[in-house]
């Protein structure tokens, strides 16, 4: 129960039951007002407190102490525990969604597991997509195009067979031999260039185009051309001759290149 002092509106919470059963003058402890308080009303909960077997007197002879306070008027100074200056507040309501259970924090191992788990259904996913190609095509037309698309149409793909390794052309056939001349052919002046083509290898080979090229002092290439030797193999160990000319060849011709044409 509440009670409020007329002069300073102190509030106190006391037990009713120092009121019963018909009332006392209490005292304020801040402003020392003394004032007549009734009983409480019938509608107020009084729960007995141990606060009663304090005052023995009051236990064993209640109707004496009730005389007394009637007809001396004695005042009756109460120090209650509980001084109340402001109102409670009211508490403030939980905002919504605020009691729902707290998730658990997973661990970086499960998480991990999870990852490995779908690498392992993808890839045998892709295995099976891969290994049945012939079946899934059969079954649903409309997955050539899919297989079509990431180059699986299923055409038989030919493979080559790998070229077996050849010495470079320099380390199986030799030019040498070389003359040029100047040899005047049907009355125009010719540059004739003779030499030969020796195999050094240990198999006959084959006699590739010869390139000519007519060099300058500063090495600038001022005529070039390609034409076959006299025959087109040669035997190992043997030799095949070839020649080659150019009417109206510069004259600041200063050098001649004979290689050949696969260079």
């Amino acid at each position: 129960m509440i009670l409020t002092c007329p002069e300073c509106k102190s509030r106190y919470v006391v037990n009713p039951t120092v009121l019963l059963p018909n009332g006392r003058t209490v005292r304020c402890v801040k402003c020392k007002n003394t004032w007549f308080e009734k009983k409480p009303k019938e509608d107020v909960e009084i729960i007995p407190s141990d606060d009663e077997n304090v005052k023995s007197d009051n236990t064993q002879n209640p109707e004496k102490n009730i005389n007394n306070n009637n007809s001396d008027n004695t005042e009756i100074e109460e120090d209650f525990d509980f001084p109340i200056s402001q109102p409670r507040k009211r508490k403030r309501p939980i905002p919504k969604g605020s009691n729902l259970p707290a998730l658990q924090n997973q661990k970086y191992g499960s998480g991990k597991m999870g990852w490995i788990s779908l690498v392992i259904f993808l890839t045998a996913i892709i295995s099976l997509f891969l290994i049945f190609q012939e079946s899934i095509s059969s079954s649903w037309p409309a997955s050539k195009k899919l297989y079509a698309a990431i180059g699986l149409d299923g055409a038989e793909i030919e493979v080559k067979p790998e070229a077996p390794y050849v010495d470079p052309i320099e380390e199986r056939l030799v030019i040498g031999g070389l003359a040029p001349r100047r040899e005047n052919i049907n009355g125009v002046a010719n540059l004739v260039i003779a030499g030969h083509v020796e195999n050094i290898s240990d198999s006959q080979q084959d006699i590739p185009d010869l390139r000519i090229r007519l060099l300058d002092e500063r090495n600038t290439v001022l005529r070039e051309w390609s034409f076959q030797a006299n025959q087109t193999f040669v035997n190992t160990g043997e030799k095949v001759a070839f020649e080659t000319s150019l009417p109206n060849s510069p004259n600041e011709a200063r050098d001649i290149s004979v290689t050949f044409a696969t260079n």
